[in-house]
């Protein structure tokens, strides 16, 4: 038997281990993102609404620190910063970190004149602070326990599907015992409702990678968490969990 030549064979990669490089910056439509999701359509349908629960889950109190993930112009952070919340915001664009600082400025200047748009409480005032980040899923610049939620709007489809438990591994690493992990996202039930859904909405993107809630939910099991979920459109979803406090007692 002759033997079989493998040299010139071509290596199989699988599609998303090709990891997707994204340059926010010199995308087209950064200087239009908020026009964009303010306007309600497609996958941006309840977006207010969405930005909202996230908000709500996350700051029931005033008090709170916060890191909200994929912060881009800073929607969910000024949502955050209202409830008396303490927020770091990361993200991979520093244009449109530019314009959520530039948000938090206008708003701090209009409550010097304005005490009902002031953030919070008189007794607590809350801080911001916005950091550049080019992995900010996998690789959070924080020690352990940091923050009391880890948030997070339309950003978490940018990472690989098999690189997503190790983002859920590395948020939840942050997060103190008794923290609240709250995303809005486009997401789906598994690969097959994806797919049907693609078949359905047109405008979806083929090239992101939408999570899938059944995944999602495997892989916070593993921290004795349990992912709740709610959903807003027939594509967006909010999604929640509790990390388990020091008593090891499992979460909602």
């Amino acid at each position: 038997m002759r033997s079989q030549d493998n040299s010139k064979r071509p290596t199989e990669i699988p599609r998303e281990a090709e990891a997707k490089s994204f340059d926010f910056d010199s995308m087209p439509w950064i200087d239009e993102y908020d026009h964009v999701v303010e306007s309600g359509l497609d996958i941006f349908s309840r977006y207010d609404d969405i930005l909202e629960a996230v908000s709500e889950i996350a700051c029931p109190s005033p008090g709170l620190i916060v890191l909200d993930i994929g912060a881009g112009t800073g929607n969910l952070t000024f949502r955050c910063l209202t409830r008396g919340a303490s927020v770091v915001g990361l993200d991979p664009s520093e244009k449109m970190l530019a314009k959520a600082r530039a948000k938090v400025e206008s708003a701090y200047l209009e409550s010097k004149g304005c005490r009902e748009t002031r953030f919070g409480s008189e007794a607590h005032q809350p801080t911001v602070e916005f950091r550049l980040s080019e992995n900010p899923f996998l690789e959070i610049p924080y020690p352990d326990s940091t923050f009391d939620a880890v948030v997070g709007t339309y950003a978490f489809h940018h990472i690989p599907h098999w690189q997503q438990p190790e983002g859920i591994r590395e948020m939840v690493r942050v997060l103190r015992p008794g923290g609240v992990w709250a995303i809005g996202e486009v997401a789906f039930k598994n690969a097959a409702a994806e797919l049907e859904a693609k078949r359905t909405f047109p405008w979806l993107d083929e090239d992101e990678y939408y999570p899938h809630i059944d995944s999602l939910r495997s892989s916070f099991s593993q921290f004795h968490m349990i992912l709740h979920s709610k959903q807003f459109t027939p594509v967006a979803w909010v999604l929640w969990a509790l990390k388990p406090t020091v008593d090891g007692g499992p979460g909602w």
